[in-house]
């Protein structure tokens, strides 16, 4: 097994227990309220997340590339820029960078490079979630019950 594969395994891990963060009651109960666009794009997120993992784990370029080219779209969406706060416009800021080097990379066929691209981008989202649940306080966790998000099948 590469140095890739590993990373690929242990990214994939990390995004399953992610998705049942995501997947909480909480985010349940304002992905139901249709005013509540947050929520859906944070679950928009998560989903293109799955979908770049599978293609990097089937060498699948194409889906690497509509699944990074997602995530850009959902990082520059106004919706998303709900908090006013500078750390956060980082964090923001560094998941569409990835974003669009994980296309780049996509487009050059770099398996190596796009893996690089996302396993950065998922440790920016690790590190927005813990800046704004332990710093900002804007996300509650103490009813977080972790279950699987099922993949969206296209």
């Amino acid at each position: 097994m590469s140095i890739t594969q590993r990373w690929l395994l242990l990214a994939t891990g990390i995004l399953l227990i992610a998705g049942g963060v995501f997947a909480s009651d909480e985010l349940r109960k304002s992905a139901a309220d249709p005013g509540d666009q947050q929520a859906a794009l944070m679950l928009a997120k998560l989903a293109s997340c799955q979908k770049i993992t599978n293609g990097l784990v089937t060498k699948n370029f194409k889906e690497i590339h509509s699944g990074a080219n997602t995530l850009n779209q959902i990082c520059i969406a106004t919706d998303w820029a709900s908090h006013d706060d500078a750390v956060y416009a980082h964090h923001r800021l560094e998941l569409r960078k990835q974003a669009q080097k994980l296309a780049k990379m996509a487009e050059e066929k770099n398996l190596d490079g796009a893996s690089y691209a996302y396993m950065h981008s998922l440790n920016t989202c690790i590190n927005c979630h813990e800046y704004c649940r332990d710093v900002l306080s804007i996300v509650d966790d103490s009813e977080v019950k972790l279950k699987v998000v099922p993949i969206p099948s296209n």
